[in-house]
């Protein structure tokens, strides 16, 4: 997951993610392996909700976060799925 301190800066507006104010945040671990990817740097990032709302590349961020994480099943037979505004569920395995 990625680590987030006073100093992270929310890579779509620049703005620091740590504040006064509890923003809500969209966060991920790693997960995107390919450096040449165009949303590799968004992979292991930290977000301000609001700004991931109004990121033209959502729709694709999530796509492929569910489509590399989506497939990893864990012992207890779920699954993470990130809805398409951000927020990271655990879902069954089998729906």
């Amino acid at each position: 997951m990625a680590l987030i301190t006073q100093f992270t800066k929310c890579p779509l507006c620049g703005e620091s993610v740590w504040n006064d104010v509890e923003d809500e945040i969209v966060a991920t671990t790693h997960f995107i392996a390919d450096a040449h990817d165009p949303l590799w740097r968004f992979s292991d990032a930290a977000m301000h909700y609001v700004c991931f709302q109004q990121w033209p590349h959502r729709s694709d961020f999530v796509t492929k976060y569910n489509q590399i994480i989506g497939h990893r099943i864990r012992g207890n037979g779920t699954r993470d799925h990130m809805r398409e505004d951000g927020v990271v569920e655990s879902v069954s395995a089998g729906g």
